[in-house]
This record gives structure tokens, C-alpha cells and sequence, in this order.
């Protein structure tokens, strides 16, 4: 069945289950007409440069316990990886086509599959292929991307860097809970117990932008509340058009389920399909004054003032970062981010 609540549509597949419900939910937030957009890029990994082949039995990638592969790109996306292949041991992310939801015994080798048995087809136009019932289809030759997000290895374990070096806007991604930790959520594990009353099991979304400001989305894969077990094991749509202009996201996982030696619940998800839009300057005018005419050569970071005589360069807290009295000077000292180049009476925004 499904609701319409403030123009978003949830769909809700419930199984019965002893005493408690399971509710699979399906969220669509705009999503399908989002990315109909030309300019927004759509994560496709049919699309990779790095080389993605699949080990036969349980779907990861071959590379996942290879210590030098570094990352995972796919257009403008670069997904962090990070391997310890002598103790068959990786974090950040890895690929996968595996379609094997199934509870299995051997959790660490099948930690390579999702809930929704596939990623998400795209029709031939970029945008999102639906069935019958505006929901996502999904097939098992399709990749998707898996993340071990465990804090046990790094401050930032699973993160996604622009490999282009610009900055973008970030539209929306989909989300969907890997199946070794949604058997540890319903049945417990000998490390992890089953969720009871007041458990949650929450991803956050963390955006840094140019200036290095941070901004988060959150989304729940579970939670337990009054006897009732809310777990997702569809492709779950989140718009992450707060997180505003981004050049870097990296993902975190909180569980309730915390022992000595951290989070006992594995910190495993899975995402397809993340959409982004790219940020233009090329709009931005150049007021003429006084002979200055500036212009940003993004490709050199350096900066041309024509016959002016003098610049000053201010970040976004008004503060003036650089000045200078050539007429083309280097700006690639700068942190990435948003600033304003003024010379005599003109000024140019411009995104490093």
C-alpha cells in the first residue's frame, strides 16, 4: 500500500512477524523528476574507469582486498577504498552485483549484498527506470556501491571526494541496508544482539563545502519503537539538496547497539544512484571598471585583472585572504572554496 504525505510518496510493504511488524518503506522524494534534469550527473558504475570485475560467488569486487587500489572513480565520483588484503580486511567502500539476501552463516564473506537483491536501472535518457508502481527497478547486473563504515579504521571511513577537483550541488542519493547487518538487527549475531524497544540504527549524511562548513543529513535503516521493528530493505531515496555546494561527502553510522569495543551492530550499508549538479560561474558577470576586466583560469588557479592595478581577494567570511599589484597572480595556495576578487570598483565570484 502507500500514503501521499506533503507531496511525497511512501510505499510500505508490512510482513507480520511473531509480535512485531516489519515495514519495508520505499521513499520518492522528487527523485524521478530530479535527476530528469540534463545537468545533473547520476552515479552509474556501468560508467567506472576503474576496472570492476565481480568474484563469481558472492559479487564484490576482485579489487576489494587489493592493497593498492586506492579508490573506487565512476564520473565525477571518487569513492575512497582501504584494504589490509594479508587479514582479508577492507573499509571505506567496495563494489558489488550480488543479488543474495539471504541469511547466511558465513557473514563476512556474503557482507557484500543488499536488501533490494540489486542496484538501480537507468533508463537510456540517465533518469531512474520505474515499474508500474513508481518504484525503483532493480536488477542483479547492475552494481551498486557497499560501505564498511567502521570509525575503528579512520575518522572518516567512508568518504567521496569530487575527482575532478570542482565543487558541486549535491540533489539526492539512494540508500538501502546491507543484509549483514539487517540479520544482526532481526536475529542477533554471536558480536551484535536483535534490536529491541528504543533501538536505532541511523546513517548520516555529512556534506563539507568549499569553506569547509559542515552539514548533515540524517535517515533511519531501523528502529524499534513499541514493540514494532521498522527496518528498510528497499532502495531508500534521500534528498540531500540541504547539504548545498559540497566538494567532499562522507558517510557515518550510529547504532544503539555499543559495547566495550565500540558498535557491536556492523556499520554496513549500501548506496546507487548518488546525484549531483554542477556548480557554474560561467554565469556570474564581469563589471568593467577603471580598466579591469578579471577572469579565473580554473585549470592554472591564477587570476588575470587586466589594467588594473591592484586586488584583493576575500573568502566568505568578508576577510581578505590575498592581495596583490600584478596583473595575473596564483591563487592555488588558497583552500578550496568560494571567494570574491575585487580590482578598483569590479568583482568576480569565483569557486577554487
Amino acid at each position: 500500500m502507500y500514503a501521499c504525505m506533503n507531496g511525497i510518496i511512501h510505499y510500505y510493504l508490512i510482513i507480520t512477524n511473531m509480535n512485531r511488524i516489519i515495514i519495508s518503506i520505499f521513499t520518492l522524494a522528487g527523485a524521478l523528476t530530479l535527476n530528469a534534469q540534463s545537468d545533473i550527473v547520476v552515479l552509474d558504475l556501468t560508467k567506472a574507469t576503474t576496472t570492476l570485475n565481480f568474484d563469481a560467488e558472492n559479487g564484490a569486487w576482485t579489487g576489494t582486498y587489493d592493497d593498492d587500489a586506492e579508490s573506487i572513480d565512476s564520473q565525477c565520483f571518487s569513492f575512497v577504498h582501504n584494504s589490509m588484503g594479508d587479514y582479508n580486511t577492507w573499509w571505506g567502500f567496495t563494489a558489488s552485483n550480488s543479488a543474495n539476501n539471504v541469511r547466511q552463516d558465513d557473514t563476512l564473506k556474503f557482507q557484500f549484498s543488499n536488501m533490494a537483491k540489486g542496484g538501480i536501472v537507468l533508463n537510456e535518457d540517465g533518469t531512474v527506470k520505474t515499474d508500474e508502481n513508481d518504484m525503483p527497478v532493480v536488477s542483479a547486473e547492475v552494481p551498486y556501491m557497499v560501505a564498511y563504515a567502521s570509525s575503528a579504521f579512520a575518522k572518516h571511513p567512508a568518504d567521496m571526494a569530487f575527482n575532478d577537483g570542482k565543487a558541486y550541488e549535491a540533489v539526492g542519493v539512494y540508500v538501502n541496508l546491507n543484509s549483514y547487518p539487517y540479520y544482526c538487527i532481526e536475529y542477533g549475531d554471536s558480536y551484535a544482539r536483535a534490536f529491541h524497544n528504543g533501538d536505532k540504527f541511523t546513517l548520516t549524511i555529512h556534506g563539507i563545502a568549499p569553506d569547509e562548513s559542515e552539514r548533515t543529513v540524517d535517515t533511519e535503516l531501523a528502529s524499534y519503537t513499541n514493540g514494532d521493528l521498522t527496518i528498510n530493505r528497499g532502495w531508500k531515496y534521500v534528498d540531500l539538496s540541504s547539504l548545498g555546494i559540497i566538494n567532499q561527502i562522507y558517510f557515518s553510522l550510529k547504532t544503539t547497539d555499543v559495547g566495550q569495543w565500540g558498535d557491536n551492530t556492523p556499520t554496513y550499508f549500501c548506496l546507487d544512484k548518488l546525484m549531483v549538479k554542477p556548480v557554474s560561474t560561467s554565469g556570474i558577470p564581469t563589471v568593467n571598471a577603471n580598466d579591469a576586466n578579471i577572469s579565473y583560469d580554473r585549470a592554472n588557479k591564477t587570476v588575470s585583472i587586466g589594467n588594473a592595478s591592484f586586488a584583493s581577494v576575500y573568502n566568505t567570511a568578508g576577510q581578505c585572504v590575498m592581495s596583490s599589484e600584478n596583473s595575473s597572480f596564483d591563487i592555488s595556495s588558497l583552500s578550496a572554496g568560494i571567494y570574491v576578487i575585487k580590482a578598483g570598483n569590479s568583482s568576480l565570484k569565483i569557486v577554487k
